[in-house]
């Protein structure tokens, strides 16, 4: 059942934030939450070893596909 935003105004109680109101409090809280730094989920050793562990794998690949045939 779809309702319009406008009729929910009407269900509230006196003094009591409209839907529109809560939804727009929810979603500044919510973007605040989102745009706070998050932690490092991988150590920065672990993510530069993994780096260079692909950069040796990418150029052994490269190696055995240049090499003649």
């Amino acid at each position: 059942m779809i309702l319009d935003p406008m009729s929910l105004t009407y269900l509230t109680r006196v003094g009591e934030p409209t839907p529109e109101a809560r939804f727009r409090e929810e979603f500044e809280r919510s973007k605040h939450e989102r745009s706070a730094p998050a932690a490092e989920l991988v150590e920065p050793e672990q993510r530069k070893a993994a780096s260079l562990l692909r950069a040796r794998v990418i150029v052994s690949i490269g190696r055995f596909f240049a090499r003649p045939a």
